[in-house]
């Protein structure tokens, strides 16, 4: 809420950001802190408090104000740093499902280029027994005494339809 008014007063992001940074930096906090504990010292303590009388109800004044202050700007720093934190779990989980994709499509890929691999091997397997098969013909065909024909009926195990063609 207080960052967003800041956000709201100014034009630039910035700018906001820088004076946000500032408010609740540790310099920032520790001088407060400093100014808390010195008004503390003058306002409750009664030595300090009767040398310096003036000042006791304005340092009072002072530390109640300070306090309040030191704990608005603890609370918020506290709040961005879970809003961010919040932010950073989003981001992380985003790209954790990105790359849980990945690795999916990584998966698949290794499958299908396994089943690629296999099917490879499996018509290498075929073609090579298709051609120990055509092998083994032409040496059938080499021993057939009659060079003028060459095929018999038993050369077609599916036999040949007659389509009159011929």
């Amino acid at each position: 809420m207080i960052k967003q008014f800041f956000m709201d007063s100014f034009e630039s992001t910035a700018i906001s950001d820088f004076l946000w940074a500032a408010a609740t930096s540790e310099i920032a906090l520790s001088a407060l802190s400093l100014l808390i504990a010195v008004a503390a010292v003058v306002g409750y303590l009664p030595i300090v408090s009767t040398l310096l009388g003036g000042y006791a109800k304005a340092a009072k004044l002072v530390f109640i104000v300070a306090l309040a202050a030191l704990v608005f700007l603890l609370g918020f720093r506290a709040a961005d740093r879970r809003a961010e934190a919040a932010e950073l779990r989003q981001k992380i989980a985003a790209k954790d499902g990105v790359i849980a994709n990945k690795n999916f499509d990584l998966h698949l890929a290794l499958e299908a280029a396994e089943t690629a691999s296999k099917q490879r091997e499996e018509a290498a397997q075929r073609a090579k027994e298709a051609q120990d098969e055509i092998d083994d013909y032409k040496q059938r065909l080499k021993a057939r005494p009659n060079a003028g024909c060459l095929l018999t009926p038993d050369d077609f195990p599916d036999r040949v339809s007659n389509d009159g063609k011929r």
